[in-house]
């Protein structure tokens, strides 16, 4: 088993694991967006060549089985904490053969020091039922006050 950062040429990987994540998550029954693939993509490239994007991936013999992603954001400081960026952790993944093998947590070991080297202040995320035992014994706690608004597009 190998941790490593994602490089560019990780793209398609990522986009294929990202996409597995949701299918499961949302139900197969549920299709994407016309277009979803595609700019899951673009997204995946250009915030990664930014660096607004770090992620991990976990190959066994070669082949990717696990992922986890942080998205970098800028904030503003606060009065007991001048960093200015937080990250929220999305594609939290591992392939269902995998399982109960403790990749889940050797990802998150990675992001968690990844998160310390990027300077972040915070790790977001939003947890699935079955990734909230993992977030919880490494120190995530559920806040209450947060909300949440979708914003519809412009049609």
């Amino acid at each position: 088993m190998q941790i490593r950062v994602v490089r560019s040429e990780d793209v398609d990987v990522v986009c294929e694991l990202r996409c597995a994540f949701m299918a499961e998550f949302r139900g197969d029954s549920v299709g994407f967006t016309p277009g979803f693939h595609e700019a899951t993509r673009r997204f995946v490239g250009r915030s990664h060549a930014d660096g607004t994007m770090v992620s991990w991936l976990a190959e066994a013999d070669d082949a990717p089985v696990g992922l986890v992603s942080v998205v970098v954001h800028e904030v503003p400081p606060r009065p007991d904490d001048v960093r200015t960026r937080e990250g929220l952790v999305v594609n939290m993944f591992v392939r269902t053969a995998h399982r109960r093998q403790g990749i889940g947590r050797l990802l998150l070991g990675a992001c968690l020091r990844g998160a310390r080297g990027l300077g972040l202040r915070r790790l977001n995320l939003y947890a699935t039922p079955d990734g909230r035992p993992l977030y919880a014994d490494r120190g995530f706690v559920t806040r209450d006050n947060w909300m949440v608004l979708d914003v519809a597009p412009d049609r």
